[in-house]
C-alpha cells in the first residue's frame, strides 16, 4: 500500500485562512524582480501580507519541500506581528510601490531604492473595491498518485485559498515550488478557473497539471482537486 506524503495546513493555519473572510484594510506584497511577467499575465508572485480590519496582519508565502523527484509545496499562512509598511507595495493604492534593496556605488553596503524597472511593483487597479471585503474563503487541495510498484508515489497538499469578494469576483492565492517563500496571486481568476471547476474546458498548454506547476513531469499520474468551505 503507497504511503500518501501529506501537506496539509496545520490547524493554526487553517484558522487564520478562514480567518481571512472579513473586512481588508490592504494587501501588501515584497517588489521586485519576477513579481510579474508578460508570461503569466496577470500573475504576480512574492510574499504577501493581509493586513485585515481587525487582528493581525497575515502573511502568506510558500512551504516547499523535496520529494518524489520534484519539489512539492503548500500555502503558508504566519501571523506577522510587525513590519514596514514603507518598504512594500499595496494593491489596494498602486501609487505605494515600496523598495528594493541594492548595492550602494561604493559597494559597501545597501541603499533603498524605489521599484522602477518594469514588472517589479503593481501597476494595476486598484484592488480595494474588489478585496476590502471578503466574504468567502474556499481551501484548494490537491491530490496526486501515480507510479506503480516499489516506484508507486502518493501526495496530498492544501495548494491555496479561493476568495470570493462582496461583489462575487474571485481571486487567488496559489502556492508555487518555483522560488522558496514566494506564492501567487491572481485577482482574477482567468484560466485559472479549471481548478476551480472541472467542468471547464482545458485550454492547451494551461492544464490543471501545468497550472500546478507539474507540465515538465514526464511520468503519468493522476491530480484531484478538492475545494472545500472553510
Amino acid at each position: 500500500m503507497t504511503h500518501t506524503f501529506e501537506l496539509r495546513l496545520p490547524e493554526p493555519e487553517r484558522r487564520r485562512a478562514a480567518g481571512l473572510a472579513a473586512r481588508w484594510r490592504d494587501l501588501l506584497y515584497v517588489p521586485g524582480p519576477g513579481f510579474s511577467s508578460p508570461l503569466d499575465a496577470g500573475l504576480y508572485r512574492s510574499s504577501f501580507a493581509i493586513v485585515p480590519a481587525d487582528g493581525p496582519a497575515v502573511r502568506v508565502s510558500s512551504f516547499v519541500v523535496p520529494a518524489f523527484g520534484t519539489e512539492l509545496c503548500r500555502l503558508r499562512l504566519e501571523p506577522l506581528v510587525s513590519f514596514r509598511l514603507e518598504n512594500l507595495g499595496s494593491f489596494f493604492e498602486p501609487s505605494r510601490r515600496g523598495v528594493v534593496y541594492a548595492m550602494s556605488p561604493d559597494r559597501k553596503g545597501g541603499v533603498a531604492r524605489p521599484p522602477d524597472r518594469k514588472g517589479w511593483s503593481y501597476d494595476g487597479p486598484p484592488l480595494g473595491p474588489r478585496l476590502e471585503r471578503v466574504e468567502r474563503v474556499r481551501l484548494i487541495r490537491e491530490r496526486v498518485t501515480g507510479g506503480s510498484g516499489d516506484g508507486a508515489f502518493a501526495w496530498v497538499a492544501d495548494r491555496g485559498l479561493a476568495l470570493t469578494g462582496a461583489g462575487g469576483q474571485e481571486s487567488l492565492l496559489l502556492a508555487a515550488p518555483e522560488i522558496s517563500e514566494q506564492s501567487a496571486f491572481l485577482p482574477a481568476v482567468g484560466l485559472y478557473r479549471a481548478i476551480l471547476d472541472p467542468a471547464v474546458p482545458e485550454t492547451p498548454g494551461a492544464t490543471v497539471k501545468e497550472l500546478l506547476g507539474y507540465g515538465d513531469r514526464n511520468d503519468p499520474f493522476q491530480i484531484e482537486i478538492e475545494i472545500e468551505p472553510l
